[in-house]
Formats: structure tokens, sequence, C-alpha cells
């Protein structure tokens, strides 16, 4: 998705609502081009998850034979993604010192990667297999400070999240529910799309994850911590059934269409090609998804608490990873 996001309200009592501005439809950039064209074009216009954009679009144009993708150029693309929120921009929102020496470490060292999920989590213990207790107790321990990094930092995470509400659960976006938006008629308003096509449902399954889902769905710090575990998969070289996932939706989507993962989860191009020209080229984005109407990202702002403090709605923002810029405009009152 290429436009922007601005949250208003969430001030006096007032419900927290979220608009659009500047959206632009970049598949309506690829019509009428020759695959190998658009494919081109796709590279440049997209500098986030570009990987990830450029294997979908491959795939979805039949031109996948023809590119030299690589997977673990994918998973580094996820790595970083995933390394600058953690090490950076949440550590710097949050009052603590950014892990540029670790961010270095994480994106030029890849050899040492197991050590170095060891040196940030402080645990010889993968954390999502953790029972409730034993997270709490790792959480705990980044009060202390001689802690490990990855604990303080989750240690204020949880703090600033704590009563936060935007909590949301709903159905991981399915090859069902693509096939559904590319058969409905445009002119007449879209098909459902309460799906999640985030990084969750690859990490829902995880004990760790079971202990932080609450009786209102999955709050902000569980979304969180899902991109911490995929940041440390991706760091100790290990994708997991990822690529298997990616697998099961190309089986049932058939020709014409391309997927990819993202670090904001499921990526899909669509496209169809006649004569050897591009006739239609549509691009569904996890933030697509999320932003329509009842959709994740909407859904959960409107459940954020009002009136919380600028840490919390950075550390919403950071879980939901919308992959256009948000600005946050509070209600102005006489």
């Amino acid at each position: 998705m290429i436009g922007g996001l601005l949250l208003y309200g969430g001030q006096n009592g007032q419900p927290w609502g979220v608009r659009t501005h500047n959206v632009v439809d970049a598949g309506l950039l690829c019509a009428g081009l020759q695959p190998e064209q658009a494919l081109a074009l796709i590279g440049r216009v997209f500098s986030l998850c570009r990987v990830a954009h450029l294997e979908a679009s491959s795939r979805a144009l039949g031109l996948a034979g023809q590119s030299a993708f690589d997977p673990a150029r994918m998973q580094d693309e996820i790595l970083q993604d995933h390394a600058l929120a953690l090490l950076v921009t949440l550590p710097a929102q949050l009052g603590l010192p950014p892990q540029r020496e670790s961010l270095c470490k994480v994106l030029h060292n890849r050899e040492a990667g197991a050590s170095l999920v060891k040196e940030l989590t402080g645990s010889a213990t993968p954390i999502a297999n953790m029972a409730a207790p034993a997270f709490a107790a790792w959480l705990a321990g980044g009060v202390a400070e001689n802690a490990a990094f990855l604990p303080k930092l989750f240690n204020r995470c949880h703090a600033a999240l704590e009563g936060a509400g935007a909590d949301v659960t709903m159905c991981g976006l399915t090859p069902q529910a693509i096939q559904a938006w590319l058969r409905h008629d445009r002119e007449q308003g879209g098909p459902v799309m309460a799906y999640d096509a985030s990084i969750w449902p690859d990490y829902a399954h995880y004990p760790v994850m079971q202990a932080l889902v609450g009786p209102e769905g999955v709050p902000p710090f569980a979304r969180l911590v899902a991109r911490m575990l995929e940041f440390l998969v991706c760091l100790e070289g290990r994708m997991g059934s990822i690529p298997d996932r990616v697998g099961s939706f190309l089986a049932g989507l058939g020709a014409g269409v391309g997927v990819a993962r993202a670090a904001r989860g499921m990526l899909v191009h669509v496209a169809q090609v006649h004569n050897g020209l591009i006739t239609d080229y549509q691009i569904l984005s996890p933030t697509l998804w999320h932003v329509a109407q009842d959709g994740l990202f909407r859904q959960a702002i409107s459940r954020l608490r009002s009136g919380c403090a600028k840490v919390t709605v950075e550390c919403v923002l950071a879980a939901l990873n919308p992959c256009v810029p948000v600005t946050v405009e509070a209600a102005q009152h006489a």
C-alpha cells in the first residue's frame, strides 16, 4: 500500500479513528506494460519489503523461472525490518538507548546468530516455548541494571501497553478470502476483509503466545512478542514453517497470482496479461487488508483507550506494523 494513515480523536473520552490519505493504487502503474517492464517498475516503486514485492510480482507475471530469487534474501529483509524496530526505533520511543552496535552485529555478523540471540535475550530457553510463569519471570528480569536488552525493552513495552486496549482476534488470511476479493465487483463495493494478514497466525500456536492472549482477543503486546520471535528465528537463520504456508497459498490460488511472506505478513500480487500486455494488476498487501472497513488495524485503533500516552500509541503502532507512515493528530476541544 502506498499512502499514509492519520489517527485522530482519542482525547476526553472520544474514540480513536483512522483516515487514509494520498493512497495510490500502485497496480494501476503496471497497466499496459509488458511483464518484464512491470517487474522492473515494482522493483523501483517499493523500497519497503522490496524483495517480497519482487518475488510476488515475478510469480504473478509468470516470470518466477527467470528471477534469481534467493530465500535467504527474503529472510534478511524480514530480519532487517524487525531489527530496526526492536533495536533502534522502539527503544528510542521508550527512553532506552538505541542498540546500534547490536544492530551492526545482527546485520553484518550472521554467522554469530545463535550467540547474538542469547546475548539479546539473556536466556538459554527459547522464548517461544516459555509457559506463562517462565515468560513472566523473563519479563520481570528486565528491571535489573545488568539485564539483557530484549527483556529490558519488553518490560517497558508491557508497562506502556498495560490496559491500553486495542485487542483484536480475527481469522488468519486464507486463499479463499483472496479468491473472494478477486471475484468481487469493484463497482459494487468490496467483500469482507476482516482477516489477519499479519505475522501473528504464524506464531499463535507457541506456548508463550497462548499465554498472552486474553479474553478480549490478541493484545498489542502479544503482537510485539511475535515480532521478537520472528526476529530471533531469522537471526538464527531458520524460517520454520513460513515457506510451507506460502506454498499452500500458491496452491490454492492458481495462475496469475503471486504470494510472498513479508515482514508484515502475507503479500499478494495478481496480474492479468493479454497479448503480452498487462490488462489488470492488483497488489493486496497486509496493510490493505488491515485498513479496510472492519479490518484489523481499524478495529484495534477503535478499541485503543482514549487519553492514552504517546508512548502507548507508538507501541501499538509498532505491534500493528503498517507499511505506510502514520500521523497522530490529537482532537482539539474548546
